[in-house]
């Protein structure tokens, strides 16, 4: 004989017990005072839109009609008190309406107990979290550091695009040193930015050439790692080391300041990328 292995499934109930436990609650009744007669007629004109169903796989719910028969003889017998032996068959399911009763409340406990943690993973479902990604381990191997003549190319390509050509320098404007003490303060370790995050574009041209010389100074120091995916991308910044106990008047990475003189922007480039060669082989070791 072949195995049948198929599972009736109906609305929403699986197996037989889970068909009795629908109807009781379709009909609003409670279990503690099951009616037998009644749930036991609905069972049955239940199990009529099973014909069509193979009877192998219909059987389950048969037998358990069996001993709803069976139970409801006994109590017609007992509440008409006739002393009528009724024997119960060993395979029957149930022989009593108390097991029958603890079974459905067992059922119906799981049920709600189901219903409850379908609802748990629904409250997500929708949302996408992204995971948690070690930054450094991105900037290690996504971001290549920076040589010295590719980060010189971004910031003279910053400064073409300002509109101003010259710029005059004088000695209320923010001066390298100042800068530094800027830059100290709001990088933090572990922190990363990009370049043009850090630079206020507000001061125009010579705050590129400030914020350039002041990064590099850092770098030479060991402050602070540059990096570029790509040669049209951005420039980011990482802070490696505490800036706390940085004193920005001891840099010296960098040539003196000359105060109250007017230079054109080019000539600053031209300057800085002076500066920036004294410590270009400290910084790419």
């Amino acid at each position: 004989m072949i195995e049948n292995n198929i599972q009736v499934r109906l609305d929403q109930f699986d197996g037989p017990l889970g068909l009795l436990l629908h109807l009781i609650q379709k009909e609003q009744m409670s279990i503690k005072e099951l009616d037998i007669n009644k749930i036991t007629f609905q069972y049955l004109e239940y199990l009529k839109k099973l014909q069509d169903i193979n009877f192998d796989v219909a059987g389950e719910y048969l037998y358990l009609a069996a001993s709803l028969l069976f139970i409801k003889s006994k109590t017609v017998a007992e509440e008409e008190d006739q002393k009528v032996n009724i024997v119960a068959d060993e395979e029957l399911e149930f022989t009593s309406k108390a097991d029958l009763i603890k079974k459905l409340e067992e059922l119906e406990r799981f049920q709600r107990l189901g219903e409850r943690l379908m609802t748990l993973p629904r409250r997500g479902e929708d949302i996408f979290v992204k995971p948690k990604v070690d930054k450094k381990a991105i900037q290690n191997s996504v971001l290549p550091p920076m040589d010295l003549s590719s980060l010189t190319n971004v910031i003279i390509d910053m400064i073409r695009k300002e509109k101003r050509k010259y710029a005059v320098v004088k000695r209320d404007r923010l001066s390298i040193k100042e800068k530094l003490e800027e830059l100290k303060n709001n990088l933090k370790v572990g922190s990363h930015t990009t370049l043009d995050k850090l630079i206020n574009w507000e001061r125009g041209k010579v705050e590129i050439v400030i914020t350039f010389i002041s990064l590099l100074e850092l770098a030479r120091l060991q402050k602070l790692d540059i990096y570029q995916n790509d040669p049209e991308g951005s420039v980011y910044v990482e802070c490696r080391e505490s800036l706390d106990d940085f004193n920005p008047e001891l840099a010296d990475g960098f040539e003196p300041e000359d105060e109250g003189e007017s230079v054109s922007t080019e000539d600053l480039v031209a300057k800085s990328e002076s500066s920036a060669a004294t410590v270009a082989e400290e910084i790419l070791q």
